[in-house]
């Protein structure tokens, strides 16, 4: 029989969930349409901005990556501020869903400014690049969606619900990532194709992720009562003593790192389109590989619903980065054969849609194991922090591809049709063979993870202390 069990501890409302939904099918959908905004400019910015960046606004691709790395490094800090501030800082309206309503115009706003470099000379071009790129992904990004993530613990504590609404926000994602990867680049060609063609097709991008965010501003609700620490008159939540005390969390450091690798495997995305353009013989080809790719990871995030009950999460983790492993395998066997990339992507895919689909609620249990281990707990704090790994990952990718190919002779024009061997290597390297070791590293790293095997002890001591404090 299934059953909740409330437990009360500073204000907070705490419900031991058996397996119940309580939560109805719009505020979950709604919630998800939070994810599928997101998306609609964050994919764009893993698949197609360092293209479009090098290919048609003309920077050098060692100066892609040198402001991808730099700006990414700002943007870890802006998650750890936001964090803070929505620790300290309240409104009467909810917690996180003001700061969605507030930046969600903006968001639209910005998707048009980074795919639209205007002709101010070489130097402006970098300047602009910089300045538009930092203040989208480390202002605006941040401030809308660390919020949002966020929101999924302040709608319920109902850790089913929690499960559900994870759902919802994945498969969101997912088909967001499958409608820019299947329509950008023909949208692009019908506007006219060039930088009219980007800014044009991204205009429409921004005015859909607005609406989407107002939709989940609208349609969702924070249940989940203020905590004490919160409340008028208590200790103030003390940054520096939550921080360290994280530092010390060894399965929140081995999900941050895990983390910061798998952003990096799925911001190598970024080189699809060279690898289609210059090693399969076509730019157009690179459609069909993100979009396989995405409705693949879909249905990994999909499988994890009837698989996590049975072998945890850890598991699922495991099992999914050896299927990246394998399907990387796959395509260095036959790296011109366009149907054997497809499989291999297809394999790939269906790890990397698993992790995803299991990799935030990991992030939460570590959330009970520092309250465990500490007796601290801070949601927003936690959440922020691991989002500056999955920054830096991506970072990391970013900045490593516009450096690899600069490094290795990459000319930077659309109308170059032939590169010298040495870049074509090197995108082939980018391509086959660092996703490749990424994905060992996240086996090593899943096999020194050993918190699904605690976590029902820790959640019985914690149930313990909550009844105490009552």
């Amino acid at each position: 029989m299934l059953s909740i069990s409330p437990v009360n501890k500073g204000g907070i409302k705490i419900l031991i969930n058996k397996g119940k939904s309580t939560i109805k099918f719009g505020e979950k959908l709604a919630y998800g349409c939070g994810d599928f905004a997101s998306n609609l400019v964050y994919v764009s910015i893993s698949s197609f901005l360092a293209f479009f960046y090098t290919d048609v606004a003309g920077i050098s691709a060692l100066t892609v990556g040198t402001i991808f790395l730099i700006s990414r490094i700002f943007d870890g800090i802006s998650d750890l501020a936001i964090g803070i501030l929505m620790e300290k800082v309240h409104f009467k309206n909810g917690k996180a869903r003001p700061w969605i309503l507030w930046m969600a115009v903006p968001y639209g706003i910005g998707a048009v400014l980074l795919f639209s470099v205007p002709n101010l000379g070489h130097m402006g071009k970098i300047i602009y690049a910089f300045v538009t790129y930092n203040l989208v992904t480390t202002v605006i990004f941040t401030a809308i969606n660390i919020p949002y993530g966020v929101l999924n613990s302040l709608i319920t504590q109902n850790q089913y619900d929690r499960a559900l609404l994870n759902t919802y926000r994945m498969v969101s994602a997912y088909i967001a990532a499958i409608l820019v990867a299947a329509v950008t680049l023909p949208m692009v060609s019908t506007f006219g194709g060039g930088a009219r063609g980007w800014t044009l097709t991204f205009a429409i991008f921004g005015i859909l992720a607005v609406l989407l965010f107002l939709v989940t501003y609208r349609f969702t609700k924070e249940r989940v009562l203020q905590p004490a620490s919160e409340t008028k008159g208590a200790p103030k939540f003390k940054t520096t003593k939550a921080l360290k005390s994280l530092l010390r969390n060894k399965y929140w450091l081995i999900i941050v790192l895990f983390s910061v690798v798998l952003y990096a495997v799925y911001a190598l995305m970024g080189i699809y389109t060279y690898y289609a353009k210059y090693i399969l013989g076509s730019e157009a080809l690179s459609g069909p590989m993100f979009t396989i790719r995405n409705i693949v990871e879909l249905g990994g995030v999909m499988l994890t619903i009837p698989i996590v009950k049975r072998l945890g999460k850890r598991n699922v983790s495991l099992g999914a980065s050896l299927l990246l492993v394998l399907g990387q395998i796959i395509m260095i066997f036959a790296p011109s054969n366009y149907t054997v990339i497809l499989i291999g992507l297809s394999v790939c895919g269906l790890g990397v849609g698993a992790i995803f689909g299991v990799v935030f609620a990991m992030v939460a249990d570590t959330i009970e194991y520092e309250e465990w281990r500490s007796g601290i707990r801070a949601e927003g704090l936690v959440y922020s922090a691991a989002t500056v790994g999955q920054k830096m990952g991506s970072a990391i990718s970013g900045a490593a591809i516009g450096w690899l190919l600069a490094f290795s002779g990459y000319q930077e024009s659309a109308a170059v049709v032939v590169q010298s061997e040495s870049a074509v290597g090197q995108i082939s390297f980018i391509f086959l063979w660092l996703p490749l070791i990424l994905g060992i590293i996240m086996v090593v790293l899943m096999l020194c993870y050993k918190l699904d095997q605690e976590y029902p002890a820790i959640i019985e001591v914690l149930e313990k202390r909550h009844s105490d404090v009552q």
